[in-house]
């Protein structure tokens, strides 16, 4: 800390010792102090324009540590015991002094925005008004979701979103207090264009163009993904499916440069990721089953005398018998109603064959086993 600001710091403490004892007038104190961090201020500009950009970087955000550290100092001297009129009137005055010092510290990244460091951690006065802010701007925008009839989904993720920001552990850097404010700054304007009823796909392109990184939106949207892609027929409308969330992803415009978690990944990058990395199994699936039909293993048009409940009875007995081994109940459904066309169906869709698969009906049931009875026949037959 440099010797300017060691003086200030003491005649701060002073004045306050002072106050207490002898009621010296608020605006008195408050303006001494003022006085002082103007000169401060300007001592630092002047230092700055002097002397090298390393060495001015460096000599700037000693200010601000020093001046972020003694904030905190008077920030935890205020007693909150208010109900003695004494003990309330020194509260005020200190409070009084470290917001004169906080805004000393926004003086700085206004004048030497090149020069001051993001990644500090605020003051504790800073952080109690984000978070004041953060209250209050969640509880309009969940008001304002509900006018939008937003869905369950929707609500359910800005919950989370909101729970995370008012039950973070330690404090928000500077970098991340600019992000916040502009965030709801976005979103609230944003909302105010949208039209009932509001769909979850819309938010998320929403969040994605705020650049809001953080892992529970990230899972969110996964979730999202995956709901959609199960509800398809077949591989090839999920083909469909996640190339066109790719394409959605891919056009997003950012309106915050700035992400909310800087040491991780820009939201956009991990969800094309995942998204990639779907398409690439969707691939895998279809190759497996290209080449055991060219390999002769299996018929892609393979034709079978059995009903749709009756092929997913039957093909879950041999699951069950381990005749057939699989780890993904998933991929075998897909494989099957690919390749399989029934009396009654050339296609199979993949979400009636798992439905087929899990309820078991009596009159099928007992049409497979005489199919597999007609099997036990011809076997014990020939061997």
């Amino acid at each position: 800390m440099t010797f300017e600001l060691i003086s200030f710091r003491k005649i701060i403490l002073d004045a306050i010792k002072v106050e207490a004892a002898h009621q010296r007038p608020r605006k008195e104190l408050q303006d001494e102090i003022i006085k002082e961090s103007n000169q401060i201020i300007s001592s630092i500009l002047c230092n700055v324009a002097q002397i090298a950009p390393k060495r001015s970087k460096a000599y700037v955000r000693q200010y601000q540590r020093g001046l972020t550290q003694l904030i905190d100092e008077l920030a935890l001297m205020v007693n909150n015991d208010n109900h003695n009129a004494g003990q309330k009137g020194k509260n005020e005055e200190i409070s009084g002094v470290a917001n004169l010092l906080n805004q000393m510290v926004l003086d700085l990244q206004q004048h030497l925005p090149y020069y001051f460091d993001y990644d500090c951690p605020v003051s504790i006065i800073t952080q109690k008004q984000i978070l004041l802010n953060v209250a209050e701007n969640s509880i309009l925008i969940l008001k304002k979701l509900e006018e939008l009839q937003a869905d369950n989904e929707t609500v359910v993720i800005f919950k989370h979103i909101f729970e995370h920001l008012n039950g973070v552990s330690g404090r928000f850097t500077f970098e991340k207090a600019i992000y916040l404010h502009d965030f709801f700054e976005s979103l609230k304007i944003a909302l105010n264009k949208f039209v009932p009823p509001l769909d979850v796909q819309e938010i998320i392109l929403l969040l994605v163009s705020l650049n809001f990184n953080h892992p529970s939106f990230y899972h969110s949207c996964c979730c999202h993904f995956n709901h959609e892609l199960q509800k398809c027929e077949n591989i090839s409308e999920q083909y469909r499916l996640i190339h066109f969330f790719k394409k959605l992803i891919e056009q997003v415009f950012k309106t915050i440069s700035i992400s909310y978690n800087g040491n991780l990944p820009n939201i956009d990058e991990s969800l094309l990721r995942y998204i990639k990395s779907e398409i690439s199994y969707l691939k895998t699936i279809d190759a497996i089953a290209e080449d055991l039909s060219c390999g002769g293993i299996l018929d892609s048009n393979f034709k079978v005398t059995f009903t749709v409940r009756q092929l997913a009875i039957f093909i879950h007995l041999q699951v069950e018998a381990g005749i057939i081994t699989t780890h993904s109940p998933k991929a075998l459904h897909q494989y099957v109603t690919k390749h399989y066309s029934t009396t009654e169906r050339d296609i199979i869709s993949e979400k009636s064959f798992k439905n087929a698969y899990y309820a078991n009906v009596g009159i099928d049931v007992q049409k497979v086993i005489e199919k597999i009875v007609v099997m036990l026949g011809i076997a014990q037959d020939k061997y």
